[in-house]
């Protein structure tokens, strides 16, 4: 199991097929897509393999046409000048071997291996997948034509072996629809499948099975795929098939200037047109959400320009019994982005002493040095909320002076902000009482002023007459700290608010010189947060220089949500008694980690052991529910077979 923190760690029949022409022994082929098959683990196992691949009714192979040389050079310079040389999108399987591996290792950890077993006994049903070398990556490959308004071309790709198994397996996952003819390849190394209106092309290179599908008569996409140079996917796709059992990668540097010019010109219109105001909106609502969009637009914008390849891959680390997803982000050489998150770990948080504590029930924090583009972001988020918190709370002369509360609030946050070092922690703790509470902190740049201004702050919103919370000011003192509590306006608290927080939940806010403090819960939260701040006052300076998690980072443990419940109340639940089965304190953790690598950045989405456990258990469940449908329904079948039968023979006596 791994350490908590150690964050950089996981850093029918089938009608026989006769091609005369070729000698079987001497030829490869590509499979192609198969739908869903009746038996479920069947479908399951060869779903990675035939699930970009569709049904096919005749196979046949055509006479090449009669051509004068000048004509193919033509058509083949013209054809690699229609589509991207690269693909922009690619979706890569490392291999059928590791994918079967995965699922033996899932229902062993679900202590059901005897369904691995009957899923690889299935296998036969569909020829064991001959024809397809099971130990090499196959996946599908997205290209784009060229022009200023590109069109998708899909190309999957299959690493293959002969033809003649190839044809056995593609049969048996198409029993009686497809006829094969005794036909020769269109040309060298590629072969046509007819489905009626569409067909399906191959082409053999390097092991490798490339495939497109056309439907109609579309002379110049298939010239395209004639023509053009595809890669050897084992090479090209290396790295991804090292690291992860399934990948998706967008590279936007396959993408020409023009053709990403243009079409950010078009994404540019279809937002801005959404920034209207709207009927009835109010003007700082308006403000807010024009502010946000044209953010997200400008984000969208920066990441095309300045991101070089954005991949998400899946893999299953059976050695540590651990489930990884990764999303990383490629930036371009010596680009804005590639320097920013090169500086994003920044320093130490001034939280650290409290960030790393274990089995937290829910935990997250962010120490992180922003980009400057991102501190004007937030700057201005800042200079709004502070007006508009201005205009609710102060008079006109008072929001003139320039030592109003809200000024000597915000004054240092914007500071903090500005110095561009974001720093913050938030947790949901379990107390002694099994109960919940919610305590946090966010770094700010040293003020005297700020914990007067707090109070007045919480004095004006107590005059407001809109104000519907009971609110007591220096109500608790945690570290000399005055805390400010915030009721609702609620005598009772309902079953939710009882079971997890112990009773109606207060805010409770204060801050000191240096960092604006809360807690939200019962009292309970006030000794939560007690003990939070005195951990760090009492830490050595040393000790507050050690980064003990990731620049961003969020946890998650299962159990002590299971220890809200009593024995009744989860042995009256299947889902409530399969989780508690399942989960320990030792295999609960769900850890998010954000860190910078050697080109860019990488968002890692870890789930301990009992995660995958879950996962074999719930599909064991599943598999169980459909025998046991199965078996009803056969039952039926025969019962009323019987009943027929006996029916026929009364009448029969009669």
């Amino acid at each position: 199991m791994p350490s908590r923190h150690v964050w950089d760690r996981y850093s029918g029949s089938n009608p026989q097929v006769k091609l005369n022409s070729v000698k079987r022994d001497q030829m490869t082929f590509p499979f192609s897509p198969g739908s869903l098959l009746q038996n479920n683990w069947r479908s399951v196992l060869s779903l990675t393999v035939m699930a970009v691949l569709f049904c096919a009714s005749t196979l046949k192979a055509q006479e090449p046409d009669a051509k004068k040389a000048d004509d193919k050079k033509e058509k083949s310079s013209q054809a690699v000048e229609s589509l991207l040389p690269k693909p922009v999108v690619v979706v890569n399987v490392a291999s059928v071997e590791r994918v079967l591996q995965d699922i033996d290792f899932i229902f062993e950890l679900g202590e059901r291996p005897e369904i691995a077993e009957i899923a690889s006994a299935s296998l036969a049903n569909v020829n064991d997948l001959e024809g397809l070398d099971k130990n090499r990556n196959l996946g599908l490959e997205l290209y784009l034509k060229t022009g200023l308004l590109p069109q998708p071309v899909f190309i999957p790709y299959f690493p293959v072996s002969k033809i003649s198994d190839f044809l056995e397996t593609f049969q048996a996952l198409l029993p009686g629809m497809m006829k094969a003819e005794e036909r020769l390849p269109r040309e060298k190394d590629l072969y046509v499948i007819d489905a009626g209106n569409s067909a399906f092309y191959f082409r053999v290179e390097e092991k490798y099975a490339h495939q497109l599908h056309l439907r109609g008569g579309a002379e110049t996409d298939l010239e395209l795929f004639e023509t053009h140079r595809f890669k050897d996917p084992a090479q090209q796709y290396q790295s991804l098939t090292a690291q992860y059992e399934v990948a998706v990668r967008l590279d936007l540097s396959s993408i020409p200037e023009l053709m990403r010019t243009t079409f950010l010109g078009f994404f540019r219109t279809a937002i801005e047109t959404q920034l209207q105001q709207r009927d009835g909106e109010s003007q700082a609502a308006y403000e807010l959400r024009k502010m946000s969009g044209k953010q997200n637009l400008e984000n969208i914008e920066y990441f095309l320009n300045e991101g070089q390849q954005l991949t998400l891959g899946a893999h299953l680390d059976q050695e540590q019994k651990l489930g990884i997803v990764d999303m990383l982000i490629k930036a371009r050489p010596n680009s804005d982005l590639a320097r920013s998150m090169k500086n994003m770990p920044g320093q130490a948080s001034y939280f650290s002493v409290v960030t790393a504590r274990e089995t937290l029930p829910l935990a997250a924090s962010i120490s992180t040095i922003m980009a400057r583009r991102d501190r004007k972001t937030y700057l201005k988020y800042l200079t709004f909320f502070e007006k508009q918190l201005g205009e609710k709370l102060l008079s006109e002369e008072e929001r003139l002076q320039q030592t109003n509360s809200v000024q000597q609030f915000f004054a240092p946050v914007k500071s903090q902000v500005d110095k561009g070092h974001l720093d913050a922690f938030v947790q949901l703790v379990s107390t002694p009482s099994k109960k919940f509470a919610l305590i946090g902190g966010i770094k700010v740049a040293p003020s005297s002023n700020l914990p007067a201004a707090l109070l007045d702050l919480i004095n004006r919103i107590e005059k407001q007459s809109d104000n519907k919370a009971r609110i007591f000011t220096n109500a608790e003192t945690v570290q000399g700290i005055a805390l400010h509590q915030l009721q609702p306006d609620t005598k009772s608290a309902d079953d939710r608010q009882r079971r997890f927080l112990g009773g109606v939940p207060s805010l409770y806010v204060g801050a000191d010189s240096e960092v604006i403090w809360f807690a939200m819960g019962t009292e309970i939260a006030v000794a939560a947060l007690n003990e939070a701040i005195e951990q760090i006052h009492t830490a050595t300076p040393e000790e507050r220089k050690i980064q003990r998690t990731a620049p961003v980072q969020f946890e998650f443990h299962l159990k002590p949500w299971l220890q809200l419940f009593s024995e009744e109340e989860i042995n009256a639940s299947d889902i409530m008694r399969v989780l508690d089965g399942v989960f320990d304190s030792k295999n609960d953790l769900v850890l998010i980690t954000t860190q910078p690598t050697e080109t860019g950045i990488r968002s890692r989405f870890l789930f301990e052991e009992g995660y995958l456990k879950l996962l074999g258990v719930s599909i064991a469940k599943r598999f169980d529910q459909n025998q046991e449908r199965r078996n009803r329904n056969e039952q039926d079948r025969l019962r009323k077979r019987m009943d027929q039968l006996k029916q026929k023979q009364r009448k029969q006596k009669q």
